[in-house]
């Protein structure tokens, strides 16, 4: 490819990105207000899966070295290593299931599924917000869709029906813009939204099954039962 193609292809991509830009621009204030529901959106995906990463925790070397503590029977020492993995929050539901060990199993339990549904809150922080624009973002754009269309046929009305035919199908595509955008919009809402769910619901399950099998381990390592 010379010099010359490649400007000639630059210059098309860039000609069919601001036509894109034009077409959107072109579906009035309602599209401004799908842009702002989108960059909300994408804010609340991209934070909430960085959030998921960062609690991430290599369960087996965790343990590996927990069982050490415990067998060396230094307790405190343990929860202190747990707390240091202040993002984890299986660790931190393990230094509770530690700290209230012989508080009776009943009230051991309920603690953990306190603690357990404090954490999982957390994590479903803003996720009410991203469901409601999975729902909304679609009827903002079928909103702005029947108020373009009324807007067509206003004008048609104005000049007796004698409406050029390109000057109708232009105002129709202009006004299905926005049922496009708001459909896009709520598509990757709710995609994100469903993905996010399983994950807050998959980590909550995981918490708990491995901290019902760490107290099986921690009673035989600490009583040898």
């Amino acid at each position: 490819m010379d010099f010359s193609q490649l400007i000639g292809n630059l210059t098309g991509k860039m000609t069919a990105e601001s036509s894109w830009f034009t077409i959107a621009a072109k579906g009035g204030i309602l599209m401004v207000v799908l842009l702002v529901v989108s960059i909300i959106a994408i804010t609340i995906i991209i934070e909430r899966l960085i959030k998921f990463r960062r609690a991430r925790l290599d369960k087996a070397e965790f343990f590996k070295e927990l069982h050490g503590y415990i067998a060396d029977n230094q307790i405190e020492r343990a929860i202190q290593f747990c707390e240091e993995k202040e993002r984890s929050p299986l660790a931190k539901i393990v230094a509770l299931a530690i700290e209230n060990y012989e508080v009776g199993v009943s009230k051991r339990r309920e603690i953990i599924e306190l603690a357990l549904r404090k954490e999982m809150r957390k994590f479903e922080k803003n996720l009410g917000a991203l469901s409601t624009f999975a729902a909304i973002a679609p009827l903002i754009g079928f909103l702005g869709t029947v108020t373009g269309m009324v807007k067509v046929f206003m004008k048609i009305a104005e000049t007796g029906g004698g409406v050029d035919i390109s000057v109708l199908a232009t105002g129709i595509w202009e006004a299905l813009v926005t049922t496009i955008g708001g459909l896009t919009v709520g598509i990757i809402s709710i995609l994100f939204y469903n993905y996010l769910v399983g994950r807050v619901e998959n980590i909550a399950y995981e918490i708990d099954d491995i901290t019902n099998d760490f107290l099986t381990d921690f009673r035989r390592i600490k009583y040898g039962k």
